[in-house]
This record gives C-alpha cells, sequence and structure tokens, in this order.
C-alpha cells in the first residue's frame, strides 16, 4: 500500500507502544490501547503539498523526520500494511517542532 499525501495534510509516525514497565511488568494490553489513543508526539513522515500555505507561512517549518507534539485526539489514524502506526492530520493540528 502507497499513500500519498495531498494538500493540507501531515502524516505522522506514532512511536510503538510500551508493553513492559522500566521495572519489567508487563502492561495489559487495556492499558496499552488507552495510552495509544492519548499520544501526542510523533515523527513527520510527509507532508502536504499546501501545508501551512493558507496560514501565510513558510511551508519549510517541518521537514520529514522532524519530531512534532500535536491537539490530541486529532486526526485519522491509519496502519501501513507493515504494522506501523500513522495519524494523518491536518497542519493546524501540529503544535510545535520538539528539537
Amino acid at each position: 500500500m502507497s499513500i500519498k499525501i495531498l494538500l493540507h495534510h501531515v502524516m505522522v509516525k506514532i512511536p510503538p507502544a510500551e508493553t513492559t514497565s522500566k521495572g519489567g511488568i508487563v502492561i495489559p494490553s487495556e492499558v496499552v490501547d488507552k495510552e495509544r489513543k492519548a499520544i501526542e508526539y510523533g515523527e513527520v513522515v510527509q507532508v502536504g503539498p499546501t501545508a501551512f500555505l493558507d496560514q501565510g507561512r513558510d511551508p519549510s517549518i517541518l521537514h520529514i523526520g522532524d519530531q512534532v507534539s500535536f491537539l490530541r485526539y486529532s486526526g485519522k489514524s491509519v496502519v501501513d500494511k507493515d504494522g506501523t502506526d500513522y495519524i494523518l492530520l491536518n497542519d493546524s493540528d501540529i503544535l510545535c517542532v520538539i528539537e
């Protein structure tokens, strides 16, 4: 499956969920799933061709590989064929680049 981002959208790769704690305790899948829904950060994978243009900003402020924070519960979840979790966001949902 190939995904091509259109318009003002941004595709972000969600980090894998932790299934064990730092102390080695196995975390139940219900807790892991709940945490996944509250994720607010990830790595930019694709940026649409008109992202940030309608807001009068320089579109080069966001690059592939940038770590970003976004609004909680925003976007649409997508799962790629290799099982990687992505979220498709509007450019206005991106809050900041984490350096």
